[in-house]
């Protein structure tokens, strides 16, 4: 069974998680979009070399740094590691903050796979040549604000409309299926996480970097020439707050709001053992 541990960034999850897993003698899955490139080590925060020798780790170390990386891609990784499957045999705590992940993930997300070439021809074309195809192929333009890339994606998916494919069921709580803990001493942590990063290197790590995708320059920490720390901790601040934002319309998550690692824990505890 699959037990969500989310929260805001800079919450304390992950270590929270990885002491849960080692007692339980069970996996974790890593639900963050930048922690699936290698190389990002330092900025995501991803679990040392220690932590990886006791405790199984997937969704990790996925993706080269000048890859475009999506929650298709991210979906079909779990597939490849037989995730769906492995939730009705084994419990699996699934952490992280990224919310599209864990949507796409408990609603069992239909999607469709993108052919490379199709893609390629597509990018060749401007919003009005974009226009213009949807007229001549009678094909119906999408309701939402359209942009070029809207575009090519809604030509996509009617030309592989046939290879649809919809994500495995996963076996989770029908109610409860996890936590999402807001620690209400995030900014604070954020501060010292920052600062922790930029001691252990985080800029030579990034400036290593070569060739970066349009995915991980949307990173936390890319793109930032000057005044660094400040920024990085504006940035992650906003996140949180959209985390929180996010989150809190999800149902099946129970919200804590505490800065009390101990009382998450019994929480998170009581669900997986209840």
């Amino acid at each position: 069974m699959l037990y969500f541990l989310t929260g805001t960034t800079a919450s304390g999850k992950s270590a929270l998680a990885h002491k849960i897993a080692i007692e339980k003698k069970i996996p974790i899955l890593s639900l963050d979009s930048m922690a699936v490139y290698r190389g990002l080590d330092i900025l995501t925060a991803k679990p040392t070399e220690v932590m990886r020798a006791e405790v199984l780790y997937y969704g990790l170390d996925i993706a080269d740094t000048d890859q475009n990386f999506s929650v298709v891609d991210y979906l079909n990784y779990l597939i490849e590691k037989n995730i769906p499957q492995l939730s009705f045999e084994q419990d699996i705590i699934v952490v992280g903050g990224t919310g599209l992940y864990y949507k796409s993930i408990i609603d069992s997300f239909e999607f469709r796979p993108t052919d490379p070439t199709i893609r390629a021809e597509l990018e060749q074309l401007n919003y009005e040549q974009l226009l213009n195809f949807h007229k001549l192929h009678n094909i119906e333009l999408p309701i939402t604000e359209l942009n070029k890339r809207r575009l090519i994606r809604n030509i996509e998916d009617n030309i592989l409309e046939q290879s649809r494919y919809i994500f495995p069921p996963i076996n989770v709580k029908k109610n409860t299926v996890g936590i999402f803990w807001n620690n209400p001493k995030y900014k604070e942590n954020i501060i010292n996480r920052t600062n922790e990063m930029i001691n252990d290197g985080l800029i030579s790590e990034i400036n290593n970097i070569k060739n970066p995708s349009k995915t991980i320059l949307q990173a936390i920490g890319m793109n930032i020439n000057k005044d660094i720390q400040e920024n990085i901790n504006i940035k992650t601040m906003k996140l949180a707050k959209k985390q929180i934002t996010w989150f809190k319309k999800e149902p099946r998550l129970k919200m804590i709001e505490s800065d009390d690692e101990s009382f998450v824990y019994k929480n998170m505890m009581e669900i997986i053992d209840e």
